[in-house]
């Protein structure tokens, strides 16, 4: 399942993941499943009459939270990418305010978009901070969105396949 909260200049996307590093095949504890939350830059362009619709574009994301665990409710996975790079994650930030509760620590963040988009580049950062105050109104629904996501995900996990890169894909 995916969700986005899209706004004026960003948009939130929640996604339930499973995957296990191809790399690590065969090894106890490479598999991971959780709940990611991506901040992305949003480009709206408008062409055509007035009565047409916008393009709507999500850039790569600019920050992420990835709410993983190793097993049904370890919860020993849980950390943060604060800097991305054209959407690959920078190193893994292991918070122990975001392990212990991670969906506070979400909407505390969320109604603080500054420190959550700090290691975003100057030119997409500026403009994400004008959705500041529609982002903080909506950091509760956010997080209680992560909390049934997580819930879900909990039960005893299912024998999936993992493709190629390593993805399974999450039941509905």
């Amino acid at each position: 399942m995916e969700r986005v909260w899209l706004l004026d200049h960003l948009a939130l996307t929640l996604r339930e993941t499973d995957f296990a590093d191809p790399a690590l095949a065969g090894q106890p504890g490479v598999r991971e499943r959780g709940v990611r939350l991506e901040v992305r830059p949003v480009t709206v362009t408008a062409e055509g009459s007035l009565y047409s619709s916008p393009a709507l574009a999500l850039a790569p994301p600019v920050c992420r939270v990835d709410l993983l665990e190793s097993a049904p409710g370890a919860a020993d996975r849980v950390h943060w990418h604060p800097v991305m790079h054209d959407g690959e994650p920078g190193e893994r930030v292991f918070d122990e305010d975001l392990s212990a509760d991670p969906e506070g620590w979400l909407a505390a963040r969320l109604r603080d978009l500054p420190s959550l988009v700090a290691g975003a580049p100057e030119a997409d950062r500026g403009p994400l901070l004008a959705d500041a105050d529609a982002v903080a109104a909506l950091a509760g629904e956010v997080a209680a969105q992560v909390a049934a996501s997580l819930a879900s995900l909990r039960g005893p996990w299912p024998v999936v396949t993992h493709d190629e890169r390593g993805m399974a894909p999450v039941p509905a």
